[in-house]
């Protein structure tokens, strides 16, 4: 009878293990998804700028420090999807910066700001 009951108290956790690891994975899937779409539109406005040109890794390299998640989670920096800023707004934040994020206008060139204005606002308004 203990066997009975044990084992079905371990069947009811390894189910409840196993639905809670899904879950995460399907959000982590979500999350991925949405920004390679958005990504991928951006992408091909641009590859006459530059081959291969992936607004995603521009996008991680000078931006998720702060702005997690692709722009989808507020860390050091806001959350990015949704934001009621207009393009031109955004142009301008990300060429001169607004303390504390530095402005970027002497590092990438203006199609590359261009580009992360665009996939900023095309990220659809959803928090991960």
């Amino acid at each position: 009878m203990y066997w009975s009951r044990s084992r079905g108290k371990f069947s009811i956790g390894f189910f409840t293990a196993m639905f809670i690891t899904w879950l995460s994975l399907s959000i982590a899937r979500a999350e991925e998804d949405v920004t390679e779409i958005v990504a991928a539109e951006i992408n091909a406005k641009y590859q006459s700028h530059k081959e291969n040109f992936s607004v995603k890794r521009l996008f991680a390299s000078r931006c998720s420090w702060c702005h997690q998640g692709y722009g989808l989670k507020q860390a050091d920096g806001p959350r990015l999807a949704g934001i009621p800023k207009t393009k031109e707004q955004v142009v301008e934040q990300i060429m001169y910066g607004k303390t504390p994020m530095p402005g970027f206008r002497k590092q990438l060139k203006e199609w590359q700001i261009e580009a992360l204005a665009d996939y900023i606002k095309a990220l659809p308004d959803v928090e991960l």
